[in-house]
């Protein structure tokens, strides 16, 4: 704990955290991803198939229903149409409960059925291909420096929702901000880091994710997979990024709202302030222990004892902390001091403006 002649005098609420901005920011990482690859990939497997309907085995070929491998037509659902399984009876395919398939060799298989295989292997084998292709496209896309999610307009709404909020919390509390709004510079600052660090996490963990898509579709077309299998991955993949965004846009949007609230508050002339933790079960045991404690800004404790990072709530990863400025008596006397600065200026902002009427 900071040791000092402080004395609490006053203490502002701490503002509370809201998921709403998190959100705003994964939702945007999410249609990007969707828009630039996922749906792209989607679009490229479509299956455009004329379905020949004269023979329900080649229809349903077609259709990506059922695949043969291995000496046995196998259903994409583990299941057989009453319809498609008397055809293959038909054939003399006899069904093995234990693989889910109807067996038959391929010498009794009919030729116009082995060239739909051969026709639906050739064209999934395409597909991939122009997958891979196109993967490939994007990764180079990626690592262009210009290529970047545009976050700009979403970060200036949270940074004003979030300065209305501390400006209502200070009205509250009849403490009034004497800067009308964080410098511009400092402001640009925070947002720029924010949006910098978003996009480099956004190409670096979709780079790398592309990288993988790309080996594993390689070795599904080497298995003879089907394109509906293909078609599967990806949706899963896609899956798997949507937590991905929700856990990047967490964690970087509660840091730049805390070095938004920490430039403002030390802008303001406030030295201390109280840690809150959000107990519930779920809290670093190390935070619960700093949890009412009060600090200086610029000398905050540990926040992580394996790494010894110092910071203030929700620095680190995963933080739900909070703290609230209190208004000791270094800050008043910092606030006089903002006084003088302010009156400073206005008196010779009018003593120009006099000259200028002269």
């Amino acid at each position: 704990m900071a040791k000092s002649s402080w004395k609490v005098k006053m203490e502002l609420k701490p503002i509370p955290y809201k998921k709403q901005y998190e959100q705003i920011i994964a939702n945007k990482i999410i249609v990007w991803l969707w828009a630039n690859i996922f749906k792209e990939c989607l679009v490229i497997l479509e299956e455009n198939t004329v379905i020949n309907d004269s023979n329900i085995i080649i229809a349903a070929l077609e259709t990506g229903s059922i695949y043969y491998q291995d000496g046995a037509f196998y259903s994409k659902t583990g299941r057989f149409s009453n319809k498609i399984s008397k055809e293959l009876e038909k054939l003399g395919a006899k069904y093995s409960k234990y693989r889910k398939a109807y067996l038959i060799d391929k010498s009794k298989v009919p030729m116009e059925i082995l060239g739909a295989i051969d026709m639906m292997k050739a064209k999934a084998a395409g597909k991939v291909l122009a997958l891979q292709t196109f993967l490939d496209f994007q990764l180079g896309e990626l690592n262009k420096k210009e290529k970047n999610i545009i976050f700009d307009n979403i970060v200036d709404k949270i940074m004003m929702n979030l300065q209305e909020r501390l400006y209502k919390n200070a009205e509250q509390h009849k403490i009034e901000l004497i800067s009308p709004k964080l410098t511009d510079f400092k402001a640009d600052e925070i947002a720029k880091r924010y949006t910098d660090n978003l996009n480099f996490w956004i190409k670096n963990w979709t780079g790398e994710n592309i990288t993988r898509m790309r080996s594993v579709i390689g070795q599904m077309a080497i298995e003879g997979r089907s394109r509906q299998d293909v078609a599967d991955y990806i949706i899963k993949e896609f899956g798997i990024s949507q937590r991905h965004a929700m856990f990047l846009a967490k964690n970087e949007t509660a840091i730049a709202t805390t070095s938004y609230l920490q430039a403002k508050y030390k802008e303001e002339g406030f030295v201390f302030f109280r840690w809150h933790t959000n107990i519930d079960g779920r809290e670093r045991p190390l935070h619960k222990q700093l949890n009412g404690k009060i600090f200086r800004f610029d000398n905050p404790p540990i926040i992580d004892e394996r790494t010894g990072q110092t910071g203030l709530p929700g620095e680190t990863y995963n933080c739900r902390c909070t703290l609230s400025p209190i208004a000791s008596k270094e800050f008043w006397e910092n606030r006089k001091k903002l006084y003088k600065v302010q009156n400073s200026l206005i008196s010779k902002f009018r003593g120009l403006l006099n000259a200028k009427i002269k």
